[in-house]
């Protein structure tokens, strides 16, 4: 039988660390991902804060399995942003030291005109930071958006291909395949594009609908995660399944809260939400009998 290892993004629970490891331990997850934590993003806290935290989830019993950093969601024919978000990706590689994180997240900046035609830009971009993971010895993941230039899963594999380093891999969201403006089809055909690159995965689930795309619970959209899941044990991914609610019960999210989410507005109605996610998800991972490593 194949073990999964579980996470969740915290402020998907709350802006409350010691609330976000207290449900993680609830439902039994083994790990934390950090976007956000008392209404700022990680970037926002000093060392001490940083520091802080790191000694909250080491008693807690728990790990930080991801850091969920915005680096890159600028504009790419900006150089004063670039460089910015240069400097971002640095501060974030020391956060991950203090935090004992491996996995840093980010992007492919905003999309302002075709691939193709952004392409050569964004490799020299990620090329430039590249070099300082591989040196931490972390790892850059690569999330596609429908926001950013790689919206898909294809063109993920493009980027970390022409990047061609061992630092900068893919971050798998079949979730956010369902907001793809290409269209592409979360599972098997975005699995298979990124098939042997793929070093963490998000959870989110949606459905099409006239009116547009609707944030749903895991395994109540069109996310084939029946499939995904079975696949997964087959091909004994040893990374982790992180839960991103990215969905509200009594609200909806805003266009904005969902390009940059973080602070207390995003975590407003977030534990709810997250508890029916998860309880979806073990559910379903127990009717495949597949099971989870106990994080509790």
């Amino acid at each position: 039988m194949r073990s999964f290892r579980l996470g969740i993004v915290t402020d998907e629970v709350s802006q409350d660390l010691q609330e976000a490891t207290r449900f993680a331990h609830q439902y039994g997850l083994e790990a934390l991902e950090l976007r956000s934590v008392n209404d700022k993003l990680l970037h926002q806290l000093d060392d001490e804060a940083i520091d802080g935290i790191a000694s909250l989830v080491r008693r807690s019993g728990l790990s930080i399995c991801a850091l969920s950093a915005p680096i890159f969601k600028c504009e790419l024919d900006d150089p004063t942003e670039v460089e910015r978000h240069i400097v971002l990706a640095h501060r974030y590689i020391d956060i991950a030291g203090r935090l004992d994180a491996r996995l840093i997240r980010g992007f492919s900046f905003w999309a302002k005109s075709p691939f193709e035609e952004a392409l050569p830009g964004i490799v020299r971009r990620l090329k430039r930071i590249a070099p300082s993971f591989e040196q931490a010895g972390l790892t850059f993941v690569l999330e596609f958006d429908p926001s950013v230039y790689a919206s898909n899963a294809r063109k993920v594999r493009r980027i970390i291909d022409e990047v061609d380093s061992p630092a900068v891999q893919a971050l798998y969201d079949p979730g956010n395949d369902l907001w793809d403006p290409d269209g592409e089809l979360p599972y098997p055909d975005g699995y298979e594009f990124l098939k042997g690159r793929i070093r963490h995965i998000h959870l989110k689930d949606a459905v099409k609908t006239e009116a547009g795309v609707e944030a749903i619970a895991i395994g109540r959209g069109q996310v084939d995660y029946e499939g995904l899941f079975q696949r997964l044990a087959e091909d004994r991914y040893e990374g982790f399944l992180v839960v991103e609610t990215h969905y509200r019960l009594r609200s909806k999210l805003t266009e904005e809260q969902l390009k940059r989410p973080m602070g207390l507005s995003f975590s407003d109605g977030g534990r709810e939400a997250s508890e029916e996610c998860v309880s979806h998800l073990l559910a379903m991972l127990r009717e495949l009998d597949l099971e989870i490593k106990d994080g509790r």
